[in-house]
């Protein structure tokens, strides 16, 4: 009797630690559910608020507060990071209409932090165009907002390869990108330029011309110097035919390496810059102006032709004058 009530009294206990047994199972795989799905969604952020400014560039972005290590991105193109303690230093973003940035945590490299829309002129830069040539159709879209919309003309396709989207420009005859008069939501007249474009050369001898604008004598262009065939030289223009005028060389760049060139112009110098780095500079002072612009031959396509024989990724027109800083910013936004 006593032995048959000592194991009827020991069934409760045995049934307690099974209980106990099985929650702890079930609180696991509850547990490792539950950091499965964190995994797959993105754990619960941390906080991040940022300051903007317009700026010629775009905007400046400045961090008030953060609580981890971030990365900036604009359109999924990492330009920008922030450590954790960097709260007030400021990066430039290149912004245009419809592009996004994110900001997420590099530790996580998962979490949303920042997903700004840019859709309002206040956030752009100070654009007079800016086309990224992947609208397809006959017209080449002006991006910026300015309605500076280009006409496809003779040998000319879209194309998509390695390097992104592109115009593709044959060299033949006739073959280039009307802009025609270009027109500016901002200043009545334009003291200030700046020129950026990424582009490919496949090849071929004499005056090439990526853009150009001119006016009688008066002309600012990036074409080939006509001397080289592979590597190629082109040469940022400012002046031309009339005094002072200056022109400054890239150097050698191999026939299809993808580069991007920014020429720059304040009034008083000009400056050219290859891949973010500065080649050099000229000083002297001279009004400039806008009106025409062909894209891939000279301003007289028809007569002088001088048709590219390459491929152009992207082209930006700004109607302000760009020190280093805003040329990094850029040259790692268009690579």
């Amino acid at each position: 009797m006593t032995t048959a009530r000592m194991e009827r009294g020991a069934t409760p206990i045995v049934a307690n630690i099974l209980l106990v047994g099985i929650a702890l199972v079930i609180g696991v795989v509850l547990i490792t559910v539950s950091f499965g799905f964190l995994e797959e969604t993105g754990a619960p952020t941390p906080e991040a608020t940022f300051e903007y400014e317009q700026t010629p560039v775009g905007l400046q972005m400045t961090p008030e507060v953060l609580g981890t290590d971030v990365i900036v991105k604009l359109n999924n193109n990492e330009v920008a990071t922030f450590e954790a303690d960097s709260a007030g230093q400021s990066v430039l973003i290149p912004t245009a209409p419809d592009d996004t940035i994110t900001v997420i945590s590099r530790d996580e490299d998962r979490a949303v932090l920042v997903n700004k829309e840019i859709d309002r002129r206040n956030e752009l830069g100070d654009f007079i165009a800016y086309y990224s040539f992947d609208s397809g159709g006959g017209n080449v879209t002006d991006r910026s907002g300015n309605g500076n919309e280009g006409i496809r003309n003779g040998g000319t396709d879209w194309v998509s390869d390695e390097d992104g989207t592109a115009l593709d420009f044959d060299g033949s005859s006739g073959t280039y990108v009307d802009v025609g008069d270009l027109t500016v939501d901002g200043p009545d007249r334009v003291e200030e330029l700046t020129v950026a474009i990424r582009y490919k050369h496949h090849g071929g001898s004499g005056i090439q011309n990526l853009i150009e604008h001119q006016d009688s004598n008066f002309a600012w262009f990036i074409e080939t110097d006509g001397k080289h065939g592979d590597p190629h030289q082109m040469e940022w223009n400012v002046g031309y035919k009339t005094n002072p005028s200056g022109k400054i060389p890239t150097g050698d760049i191999s026939g299809g390496e993808t580069t991007v060139l920014v020429g720059t112009y304040d009034g008083s110098e000009m400056t050219l810059y290859r891949d973010g780095t500065k080649i050099g500079s000229r000083t002297f002072e001279r009004d400039v102006a806008l009106g025409e612009v062909i894209v891939g031959a000279d301003s007289d396509p028809s007569s002088v032709g001088q048709n590219l024989d390459g491929r152009i990724y992207e082209l930006r027109l700004y109607y302000a004058a760009f020190d280093g800083d805003d040329v990094e910013a850029i040259t790692n936004a268009m690579s």
